[in-house]
C-alpha cells in the first residue's frame, strides 16, 4: 500500500487495525451478540476473533470520520488500486454530493458490476446495486454515512461487510461504480475468512437459518422496489 499510494503522491495516513486474536478483550467486542446470532444463523457460526477485529477496525474508522468531519476513503491492506483510482480520487467531492457511501471495488454478488444506473461522473457510471458488495477492500464514505453505520452497528451480528450490505436495515444505499478502481489482492494471505469446518447443521438450525435468510431477502426485494418507484418519480418531475 505505500508504495502504490507514494508512487501516486497522495497524502494517506495508515490506521493500526484491531489484531482480534491478539487483544481478545478489546472494548468494542462487547458490542457483538453470539447468542442472538446463533438464534439467526445456528450453532457454530459464531463470528470468530479475526472478524471482531476487522469490524472493529471499520468501526473505528466510521467514529474517525464522525469526528473529522470530512469524507474518508477507506483501504484495506490487501487493495490493488487500478488505473481508474487517481480519476476517482480527482472526483470525490462529486461523488459524495450525492451519496453517502461509494463502494470502489467489484461487488462480489453482481457479475460483470449489473446494477441500475444512476448518473455519470467522469468517467465512471455511478450503480445502485440489489445485493451489496461482501467485502471492504476500498470506499469513500461521508460523516453522516458513517454515523448511519455507527448507530446501526450497537449490536454485531454479522462481520462488518455483510453489516454494510444490510442497506435494507441502515438505509446507507449500495452504491458502486462501474468500472472499479479497486481490486482485492487474492493471493495476500488473510485469517478472517477461513473454510468451513464442514459441521454438518441439525434440521432446526437450518431451518432458522433459511428463515432468517427469507426475511432478509423479502427486505430487502421491497427496499429495491421502493428506491425504484423513488427513481422513477423523480425522473418524472
Amino acid at each position: 500500500m505505500q508504495s502504490q499510494l507514494h508512487r501516486l503522491g497522495l497524502p494517506y495516513e495508515f490506521f493500526d487495525a484491531v489484531h482480534g486474536a491478539q487483544t481478545p478483550d478489546h472494548y468494542l467486542f462487547r458490542k457483538y451478540n453470539d447468542k442472538k446470532r446463533a438464534s439467526l444463523r445456528g450453532a457454530g457460526a459464531s463470528l470468530r476473533l479475526p472478524q471482531l477485529g476487522c469490524f472493529a477496525s471499520h468501526y473505528l474508522l466510521w467514529e474517525e470520520c464522525v469526528r473529522v468531519g470530512r469524507p474518508i476513503m477507506v483501504l484495506e491492506d490487501d487493495a490493488i488500486l487500478l488505473p481508474g483510482f487517481m480519476d476517482f480520487y480527482r472526483h470525490a467531492a462529486d461523488f459524495t454530493g450525492f451519496h453517502g457511501l461509494i463502494w470502489m471495488q467489484p461487488s462480489r454478488k453482481a457479475p460483470n458490476q449489473t446494477g441500475r444506473p444512476l448518473r455519470k461522473i467522469g468517467p465512471f457510471t455511478v450503480k445502485k446495486f440489489a445485493k451489496g458488495f461482501s467485502g471492504c477492500t476500498g470506499y469513500l464514505i461521508t460523516p453522516a454515512a458513517a454515523r448511519s453505520l455507527l448507530d446501526y452497528a450497537q449490536e454485531w451480528l454479522y462481520p462488518v461487510d455483510i453489516t454494510m450490505d444490510r442497506f435494507y436495515d441502515h438505509k446507507v444505499e449500495a452504491i458502486g461504480i462501474d468500472p472499479v478502481c479497486v481490486m482485492q489482492d487474492d493471493d495476500l494471505e488473510s485469517s478472517i475468512n477461513v473454510a468451513d469446518t464442514g459441521r454438518r447443521r441439525g434440521l432446526g438450525e437450518r431451518l432458522r437459518r433459511e428463515y432468517a435468510n427469507l426475511k432478509d431477502g423479502l427486505r430487502r426485494v421491497a427496499h429495491n422496489l421502493v428506491f425504484a418507484a423513488k427513481l422513477k418519480l423523480g425522473r418524472q418531475d
